[in-house]
């Protein structure tokens, strides 16, 4: 138990450290001093309103974490989570903005609407890998493109409010809108948005259907071992598709923290790009919701805190270098730790078996074979 423990940790350990490294050499020999990046950036990252910040931003990529990791699970890289949340969001944000229901009708079928248009997104790719064998990681990139696409061509000609250059969607209101969870009232944008709960919540369920039931159980068989899962009863191609359904249907909640809590409507101001994020963050987490948790509030505090360097003429590009070393580092973090613990089992298997296996008898006396 103590073993586990200590590999799971380890990883993400190695990880930090050997990005620390390089973004130390980063700063070194671009001539800056990186104990001053680091100060200033420890500095400003522990404060009330930079770590509320942090807190926020690491609700999308927890999420965004988690989508990946569902797909993992099964041996899948749906890299397409970008797209699923854009099209989701689009759509969570028309339902939110137009539905005639009181808030606890409104907020429930919002999310729903945005999960459903998130699963039915990837199972493009979860059909074209089942019935044509093409990789997921090639039609979901290309679905992301679809999206980007489909998204502007609605946005401009079907949902556009108001003219001019405004290119959003309806304003969301009080009705419809996320409440805040916890206000600090200590400054501007000191309040915890409420989808820290809908985050809680997507995580609980992550562990109990991937650690708790069968069906978590036969997604891990399937992945290691097709043929056996196979011989024993499981249908793999099934599997495919319903692990890429639940990894899209996550990721179609991605975008809503933003929609919801910050534009209050669909508009050019929605992040991008939060799947790469999101994904360092999943295997950063070796893809256990505790561990996303921790890996996403460490990229969004290292993301918030970079903000404050260049005000003291330090490249503000510490951050990105960082989180881009973050996601090269983990394969090495848990390729490392991995060997290790191979290497520790092995030894320790040797050593239980020479405690176990019993002395050579001691020789007879001269003469004793014969009388025996």
């Amino acid at each position: 138990m103590i073993r586990r423990i200590a590999v799971t940790l380890a990883g993400p350990v190695v990880s930090v450290l050997l990005a620390l490294l390089v973004t130390t050499l980063f700063l070194t020999i671009g001539g800056y001093s990186a104990t001053s990046a680091y100060e200033v950036m420890w500095n400003y990252g522990i404060e009330p309103a930079s770590l509320v910040s942090a807190l926020n931003n690491a609700v999308p990529l927890y999420l965004a974490g988690v989508a990946a990791a569902f797909a993992l699970r099964m041996g899948l890289f749906n890299i397409g989570v970008d797209g699923q949340y854009r099209v989701a969001a689009l759509a969570g944000a028309v339902v939110a903005a137009n539905l005639p229901l009181p808030l606890y009708l409104r907020l429930p079928i919002t999310l729903i609407v945005c999960c459903v248009t998130g699963a039915l997104w990837a199972l493009v790719p979860a059909l074209l890998k089942v019935y044509r064998g093409v990789s997921e990681v090639i039609t979901s990139i290309l679905m992301n493109a679809i999206a980007t696409t489909v998204v502007a061509i609605l946005l401009a000609d079907v949902f556009r409010s108001g003219g001019g250059q405004n290119t959003g969607t309806a304003i969301i209101g009080a009705e419809g809108a996320m409440p805040v969870l916890i206000d600090l009232g200590i400054g501007n944008r000191t309040s915890i948005t409420g989808f820290l709960v809908v985050a809680i919540v997507v995580g609980i369920l992550f562990y109990l259907i991937q650690y708790r039931t069968v069906f978590g159980f036969t997604l891990q068989v399937a992945s290691r071992s097709p043929e056996a899962a196979e011989s024993a009863g499981i249908k793999v191609n099934r599997r495919i598709i319903w692990a890429m359904l639940g990894s899209g249907a996550i990721a179609g909640l991605v975008g809503m923290p933003h929609v919801l809590s910050t534009a209050f409507r669909f508009d050019g101001t929605l992040p991008t790009d939060l799947m790469f994020t999101g994904l360092a963050a999943a295997l950063l987490g070796r893809s256990h919701p505790i561990g996303i948790a921790v890996g996403a509030f460490i990229l969004a505090f290292v993301e918030r805190s970079s903000q404050v360097l260049g005000l003291v003429q330090l490249p503000t590009e510490v951050g990105s270098v960082f989180m881009a070393v973050i996601l090269l580092s983990s394969a090495v973090g848990y390729w490392l730790t991995e060997r290790a613990d191979q290497r520790v089992a092995l030894w320790n298997a040797l050593r239980r078996r020479r405690r176990e296996t019993p002395p050579p008898a001691a020789p007879l006396p001269t003469g004793m074979e014969a009388t025996r």
